[in-house]
């Protein structure tokens, strides 16, 4: 009986990232030890959201018991047969040696939605090719791929500031203090990963406590199933200033906030959402701190206008999504005041998220099951 010897998957030149009506193509490499006959070799493209929690319920009879929440949602499914058939009579060989077995599929121009790997849910593409013989178990390989649903921080929507504003008067007891408040506002509402927000606010004190001035960038993880929703928050990079005595104001003047190695936003599927926000409070000492939310968006296609940028070379020469010439290579994401020489490579979401996640199902065989998606980031000279 003949040997599987090497069973893998290749794109074609190393590409690991598409986009919506791009094509997805490579080959198939087996390398066999003696004959072995077998009755189809197929392949398969596939895309699919998911989502998945647990929480803990108290029964009046079971006691506490578990309840699982699961949804998914399949945005492409394409099957290429590349040697036999799935009839029960179909029976060929394949020689000794090394074969390589082509494959090329369509990729929807709309309906999908960007890869995300998160706590409770993820969305995911692959390919994924089996060997059907008889009498013996099928033989399975599968190797994972970014999609980036393209949102282009340049159109007007994005380019229109965030703002907002609170006042809250400060209690002690039954002693009433002065109010604070904050007035706050971004340059724009769309960033990519690597770019600099420009916040400026001000902040009124005339409360009889000194109060600091501090913002954040929050993410927030939002699952639906089952008529239920999960949420997770994650906070990021932070900007705190100078404390403001009782009875004065303060202000920022385009002080910078830098958007670290994150996800896009993702609001096209129906089983979960990434949103992002910049929280600008007052820390006050014996009081609840009082805050404002500026909502951003983070995209994938980079802000024109400053020629200072630089970001990932094109992944399709082709593709109209990635036709700017202004582009050039990216260097991986470093903190370091003399920029680095350049580099292979993009920086991977797992750089600030939380790594490599297991992409293996129950049934799979071999292949590369450690997966963190790519996106762009924007590296500044």
């Amino acid at each position: 009986m003949g040997k599987l010897k090497c069973f893998k998957l290749f794109f074609r030149d190393d590409k690991a990232v598409f986009y919506p009506g791009e094509i997805v193509s490579g080959y198939c490499l087996i390398e066999v030890k003696n004959d072995i006959w077998m009755k189809l070799l197929s392949i398969v493209l596939r895309g699919v959201a998911k989502v998945h929690w647990t929480e803990s319920r108290n029964g009046t009879r079971l006691g506490t018991y578990t309840e699982h929440y699961n949804a998914e949602v399949e945005y492409v499914f394409e099957k290429i047969d590349l040697l036999g058939s799935n009839s029960e009579e179909s029976n060929c060989v394949l020689r000794e040696g090394r074969h390589e077995f082509g494959f090329s599929f369509d990729l929807p121009s709309d309906g999908i939605a960007t890869s995300f790997e998160g706590k409770h849910g993820s969305i995911r593409y692959y390919v994924k090719a089996e060997i059907f013989r008889h009498w013996t178990f099928n033989s399975k390989v599968k190797k994972a791929f970014t999609v980036i649903y393209p949102a282009d921080i340049n159109t007007s929507d994005y380019l229109i500031p965030s703002e907002n504003s609170v006042e809250q008067v400060l209690c002690c007891w039954l002693c009433k203090s002065g109010p604070v408040s904050i007035d706050a506002k971004t340059d724009r509402s769309g960033y990519c990963p690597g770019e600099t927000v420009m916040l400026s606010a001000d902040f009124g004190n005339y409360s009889s406590r000194s109060i600091v001035p501090f913002a954040r960038l929050h993410q927030v993880q939002t699952y639906f199933a089952s008529g239920k929703s999960r949420v997770r928050e994650t906070k990021f990079t932070a900007l705190t200033g100078l404390a403001v005595t009782p009875g004065n104001r303060a202000s920022w003047n385009s002080q910078l906030l830098k958007i670290p190695a994150v996800s896009p936003s993702i609001n096209n599927c129906c089983l979960l959402k990434v949103d992002y926000f910049i929280k600008v409070s007052l820390h006050i000492p014996g009081a609840y701190n009082v805050s404002l939310n500026l909502p951003i968006v983070i995209g994938t296609v980079p802000f024109r206008h400053l020629s200072s940028y630089t970001t990932m070379p094109p992944l399709s020469e082709s593709s109209s999504y990635l036709n700017l010439p202004f582009l050039d290579a990216l260097p991986p994401y470093r903190e370091t005041a003399t920029p680095p020489p350049p580099f292979d490579d993009p920086p991977t979401y797992a750089e600030c998220m939380n790594g490599a996640v297991d992409i293996g199902d129950e049934d799979d065989d071999s292949g590369e099951f450690r997966f963190t998606p790519m996106y762009s980031y924007v590296y500044r000279r």
